[in-house]
């Protein structure tokens, strides 16, 4: 029973101590995540890696499962508070957690091995390999093993994996150097190393640590601002690309409204060639069609002549049920048919479709009516198109020039049809965007015409991505000046998330890390030797004092020291008019243990007479040994009387000493000379000394005990 006491407790100690490096390291990780979130940034160096290293370093590999836990529930809890928990970000979290359990124990192990088990901080040669192989050499591990991991996983690309790479391993190695003595010095078996140096290093290493993250939040304001006025310039560039296009496309259209508003008539034939050699000079416009306003009672004739005189079987004008089949289209007062349209063969299940039908469609022909201009449609499905991209018409208004030159006055409709092109949308923004330049850039198009329900019309992803590490996001759009599009508004924007955008954002460069890393690992080295070397001086100045002014056997004052508190009680005294007492003290028959049981014996008796003079006084006394047997004490601030009795207890306490002799214990006498100091007495140091030292040796004459001076008897009397 009582040996497993010890195990038990043992046991209960290190579960302790990983509750509390648990614990530590999970708070340090997500303080440390948190910061950086905040502040918008990956963060400059990471906290846990020094806690890591210093609990391993002193604890031994039984922590390293610990930080491990530690390492992964941090990452789980920041992964789970920036967004949805995947199975590649609980497969980096596990990355993660290997690499820094790993990374700490091999650097600990490496330390203990080259410098040893107990680092004291003070050698420059402990210090350069603690930092070196602790610090800077080991933390490679993690940052490659990590970066590696994210890479294959495909949350990184192998363009951005150096610059990773670099702000890992600075990160973990400032860790370790910065935050590893800092967690050394709140260790218990650890405070007489840093015993008045914390403070030294804490104050200026944290301070450069500071001014570092100032820097990286500067440098990566700047970065931002220069990231914003490129996507800005690109933004612009592209809605000026659009516009130009689209300004092609509308000279197009309004040629063919002019090619029908020129002519009498104008054949199927002659629309095939007009078109299709149109659209060889628009090849982003689908299809082109002519679309003539047909009255109710003038229907069937329309229909007719398309498949009589045209050519066109089975023609006729139609919409589209509530199932999406195209069906004869319903009674109404007017229809707007596609009568023709090119190329036909992949747009032939267009023809006859009455666009009036549809109320998007027919939105965009009464504004051209209305306005008698120019205007599209919102985005919409393709009666030919069975593909998910949507679609546009775009209007331009066919006038009868014989009805408007010849009837002024008439309330007749000048405009007697339309012609339409026939746009994917989806087609329209990558054959905009189909030159090289444009190659590493996503390019947004929304139609923003009602402000309130704003419509995406296509998105066109960079075909040459070289950045795997953000996902495309509308929200993180950069827009452009919004345009006008035959009579609707649209907006191009660019998303920085793929090539020049994507390598152009916020970060701090990698050669400043470094030599950051630099900078902070020199000013460590530098505040851990200086304290180091200053505490060495303050301990060998402590050692020399305590040399000069202590007893080597009994640990008491010598007769330097003493005489040097005796000179300043002599001058308190007098000063404050405070009284004192002295005590010389001489052991009787002290040469009999000596003779007897040895100098062992005798060195053995004075350690322990020296042990209840100084038990048995009080803190503010002085007690010293003064020669081989011989005992001085200073009763500051005692009245005469009371010191007597002192004099009397210790007697009794020194006579009661024995150590073992030869033929069975061996004890001493004593004979203690009592000497007042008293304010107004006169004397000197040496007087008062005197005084006592023959009090003293009249008790011993008489046999031992105490004896008050001459002085003091008549003071007592």
């Amino acid at each position: 029973m009582g040996e497993s006491e010890p195990h038990t407790s043992h046991a209960r100690a290190t579960a302790r101590v990983m509750i509390v490096v648990l614990a530590s390291y999970v708070t340090v990780a997500a303080a440390t995540s948190a910061l950086g979130l905040y502040l918008g940034l990956e963060f400059a160096w990471w906290t846990a890696s020094g806690v890591a290293f210093a609990a391993i370093y002193v604890w031994g590999w039984r922590l390293a499962p610990v930080v491990f836990a530690g390492s992964a529930v941090a990452g789980l809890l920041v992964l789970s508070s920036t967004g949805p928990v995947t199975a590649s970000g609980i497969a980096l979290i596990l990355t993660c957690a290997i690499g820094a359990a790993a990374q700490a124990l091999i650097g600990a192990l490496l330390v203990r091995r080259v410098v040893g088990r107990q680092l004291t901080f003070t050698g420059a040669r402990e210090i350069v390999w603690f930092l070196v192989l602790g610090g800077v050499v080991v933390t490679l591990f993690a940052a490659t093993l990590v970066t590696v991991a994210q890479v294959g996983l495909g949350l990184l690309s192998a363009s951005n994996a150096p610059a990773a790479w670099s702000t890992w391993w600075v990160g973990d190695a400032i860790g370790v150097v910065v935050f590893a003595p800092i967690t050394l010095m709140l260790i218990p078996s650890q405070r007489s190393v840093w015993h008045g140096r914390r403070l030294r290093i804490v104050i200026p290493s944290l301070t450069a640590v500071a001014l570092f993250l100032a820097l990286v939040v500067q440098v990566n304001a700047q970065s931002d601002r220069e990231h914003t006025l490129l996507t800005t310039q690109l933004a612009n560039s592209a809605a000026g690309a659009l516009e130009r296009e689209v300004a092609r496309h509308q000279e197009g259209l309004e040629s063919v409204s002019s090619f029908f508003e020129s002519s009498d008539v104008v054949d199927a034939s002659e629309f095939e060639n007009y078109a299709m050699d149109t659209l060889r000079r628009l090849p982003n416009l689908q299809a082109m069609s002519y679309n003539p306003i047909v009255q109710r009672n003038n229907r069937a004739e329309f229909e007719a002549y398309q498949r009589d005189v045209e050519g066109i079987t089975d023609y006729q004008v139609t919409e589209r049920s509530n199932d999406g089949e195209l069906i004869s289209a319903s009674q109404r007062d007017e229809y707007v048919p596609v009568g023709f349209i090119e190329p036909l063969a992949a747009n032939k299940a267009a023809l006859g479709f009455d666009i009036n039908s549809n109320p998007d469609r027919k939105e965009a022909i009464d504004r051209a009516r209305a306005l008698d201009s120019p205007s599209a449609t919102g985005p919409i499905d393709l009666v030919q198109d069975s593909e998910s991209q949507k679609g546009m018409l775009a209007l331009i208004p066919v006038h009868d020039k014989k009805e408007s030159s010849t009837d002024l006055s008439s309330d007749a409709d000048p405009i007697v049809g339309f012609a339409v092109g026939v746009y994917r949308l989806g087609d329209l923004l990558f054959e905009t965007f189909s030159s090289p330049e444009w190659d590493q850039i996503d390019v947004l198009l929304t139609d923003v015409t009602d402000q309130n329900a704003e419509q995406e019309i296509a998105y066109r992803p960079a075909p040459l991505p070289s950045s795997l590490d953000t996902e495309a996001n509308p929200g993180d759009a950069v827009n452009g000046p919004i345009l006008s599009v035959y009579g609707r508004e649209w907006q191009v924007s660019v998303l920085p998330t793929s090539g020049a955008l994507a390598l152009s954002e916020p970060g701090f460069a990698p050669t400043l890390s470094v030599l950051a890393l630099i900078g902070i690992t020199l000013l460590q080295a530098f505040l851990l030797l200086v304290t180091g070397l200053e505490q060495v001086a303050r301990r060998d100045a402590s050692d020399a004092h305590r040399e000069a002014n202590t007893d080597p056997l009994t640990d008491l004052e010598n007769r330097r020291s003493f005489m040097r508190n005796l000179a300043i009680v002599r001058e308190r005294s007098i000063s404050e008019e405070v009284s004192g007492v002295l005590l010389s003290i001489d052991l009787d028959q002290f040469k009999r243990v000596n003779d007897v049981g040895g100098h062992e014996a005798g060195d053995d008796l004075l350690r322990k007479v020296a042990s209840v003079l100084s038990q048995n006084l009080r803190g503010r006394d002085v007690v010293a040994r003064i020669g081989g047997d011989e005992f001085a004490i200073i009763l500051n601030n005692c009245p005469l009387e009371r010191g007597l009795q002192i004099a009397e207890a210790l007697e009794k306490e020194v006579k009661s000493i024995t150590v073992p002799g030869p033929t069975g214990p061996l004890s001493v006498g004593i004979s203690i000379g009592v000497s007042g100091i008293a304010p107004h007495d006169g004397l000197g140091v040496t007087e008062l000394l005197r005084k006592a030292d023959d009090a003293c040796y009249a008790a011993k004459r008489s046999g031992g005990g105490v004896r008050l001076s001459d002085q003091a008897t008549s003071s007592v009397s």
